[in-house]
């Protein structure tokens, strides 16, 4: 295999996270017009009238480009994994963090593509349909949240057992990533809150959960296209490879 084509490959995988917090947040916040989201406590024809049907084609575009763009996750979190497991002996860590940005990649677009729907069927079928639709979304879009905490309690760990250099995730970026994901715990009573900080439109999941989940996901971004800019290998080279590498870095 061409070794300068698939180092080129895993850059592109490791800049499509700051690609996906860029473009996501484009159609997700602007777009889709959830920056704030629509008022909890709105009845369903309120729901309908001032939002669905007020931005019914912003939404409908917004939401269906994140149901494409929601996936720029997958590749990033896959080669995360990537560089994780040539570090690790048992690779709990590696397939931990895999599995959590699988999971994550899913809900990123699976609940945009359910509010697509309400959006086409607002005002043509009863609003307490589009109600129901619109929340089932909105919970499993927040309160799945530990499936991404797993995730970043996997990278934590990793950063800080990590002993090779160039590092992968630097220390203060896995606790950056390990604060985000403790973040979302108060979201789990996000149900009893129609109003204040905690609410479904409240300042803690904007401007403390969703930005410093934004933030890491640049941040380890950059440094794994670093990392992998200064390797000498690829990040899954042959048995050759690897054993001649560590030879030469002891």
């Amino acid at each position: 295999m061409n070794e300068n084509i698939l180092r080129k490959v895993q850059i592109v995988c490791a800049w499509c996270g700051p690609a996906f917090v860029l473009l996501y947040g484009i159609s997700w916040c602007i777009l889709g017009h959830n920056y704030p989201p629509p008022d909890p406590q709105y009845s369903a024809v309120d729901l309908v009238n001032n939002y669905y049907l007020k931005y019914r084609s912003d939404i409908m575009l917004g939401q269906a480009l994140s149901t494409c763009l929601g996936m720029l996750y997958l590749p990033w979190a896959c080669q995360l994994t990537a560089m994780m497991w040539e570090r690790e002996k048992n690779h709990i860590l590696s397939l931990l963090q895999l599995t959590g940005g699988l999971l994550t990649a899913w809900v990123l677009v699976i609940c945009p593509a359910l509010w697509v729907w309400c959006a086409e069927m607002a005002g043509s079928i009863d609003p307490v349909m589009i109600k129901s639709v619109h929340f089932m979304a909105w919970y499993t879009y927040d309160m799945t949240y530990m499936i991404t905490t797993i995730e970043v309690i996997a990278i934590c760990i990793f950063a800080f057992l990590d002993k090779q250099k160039p590092t992968i995730v630097p220390r203060w970026a896995g606790v950056l990533a390990l604060f985000s994901g403790l973040s979302f715990l108060p979201i789990t009573f996000l149900p009893y809150f129609k109003t204040g900080i905690f609410a479904l439109n409240g300042y803690w999941s904007f401007h403390v959960a969703f930005i410093t989940y934004a933030l890491f996901t640049v941040v380890i971004g950059y440094y794994m296209a670093q990392n992998l800019k200064k390797t000498k290998i690829p990040a899954s080279p042959g048995m050759a490879q690897a054993v001649s590498y560590k030879s030469s870095s002891r």
